[in-house]
């Protein structure tokens, strides 16, 4: 005797696929820039940050100077929803301090923000580094950031340092949380 199979049954529709994927060299770097430019410009056009008072931010990052920053102590990651590029972050390893990473580069798109998209990148990042044993995540921003250091200290970032570097036109808050 032979069965009926509904055909509907068979169909599964995948409406959502949202990933954090970990980046390695043979991934398209020029994509990977051009979210890291998107998402920093409107940064870079709040505090007046330009390519010539400003060269190393992420505004203006070209894609052979990201290629460079991905090293065995540095790890990239990209949100993907339905394979569209959303956000990303890195982690890198203090090479002089034990146990403690940076958060750098964090980003997400302007048309997504306010979503939580940032705050799973926060997320996976603490969890990720909880897995390569660290006890400390330090951070850096903007000080005169108002905005983004709440966002930071709702996540229990403390502000650990004021720091002014004379390639900068802005002083940098630098936040840390123990893990």
């Amino acid at each position: 005797m032979r069965r009926s199979v509904n055909s509907s049954l068979l169909i599964s529709k995948v409406v959502n696929t949202i990933m954090i994927r970990k980046i390695d060299i043979s991934d398209d770097f020029a994509a990977l820039t051009h979210l890291l430019n998107n998402a920093f410009a409107t940064i870079a056009q709040e505090f007046g940050l330009t390519k010539e008072n400003s060269p190393t931010n992420n505004a203006f990052i070209t894609c052979d100077e990201l290629k460079s920053q991905l090293t065995e102590n540095r790890e990239f990651y990209v949100y993907e929803d339905n394979n569209e590029s959303l956000g990303f972050i890195a982690i890198e390893r203090s090479l002089s301090t034990l146990g403690t990473f940076y958060i750098e580069k964090l980003a997400v798109i302007p048309t997504q923000r306010h979503l939580g998209i940032g705050l799973e990148l926060m997320d996976f990042a603490s969890n990720r580094i909880k897995e390569l044993d660290g006890k400390r995540i330090s951070i850096g921003l903007i000080e005169s950031n108002t905005r983004l250091k709440e966002w930071y200290s709702k996540q229990g970032y403390k502000t650990s340092a004021i720091k002014t570097f004379e390639h900068l036109p802005f002083q940098v808050c630098m936040m840390e949380k123990y893990i």
